[in-house]
């Protein structure tokens, strides 16, 4: 799994797209799921919040999306991430993660 660390700014939409490539090669997401979370370490119970994918399995992206309304309400700090994908024949994976720097806001 490499390592890929993220920022986000409290109250604004988080978006990211990651594009899955194998030997230099866009891979075919068709049929695979995937699910991504954020918590206070990697081996916590605790929950931060679940991101939102959605997966465009011709072009190899992920899409992933925190709402405004869900980045408001996480505080300032340094948590952990990553994303599992399985594929259409029900094998997951740990594709990436690592830290999310959780950053404050000024402008109400």
């Amino acid at each position: 799994m490499e390592r890929y660390d993220l920022v986000v700014r409290r109250g604004e939409t988080f978006r990211r797209v990651l594009r899955l490539k194998k030997g230099g090669e866009v891979m075919d997401l068709t049929g695979w799921t995937g699910k991504a979370q954020i918590r206070p370490e990697p081996d916590s119970a605790e929950l931060v919040c679940e991101m939102e994918l959605t997966i465009v399995p011709e072009e190899g992206k992920v899409v992933m999306i925190i709402p405004l309304s869900v980045t408001a309400e996480i505080g300032a700090g340094i948590y952990s991430w990553d994303i599992r994908l399985t594929d259409d024949e029900g094998i997951a994976r740990y594709y990436t993660g690592g830290a999310v720097k959780v950053m404050p806001t000024v402008t109400k």
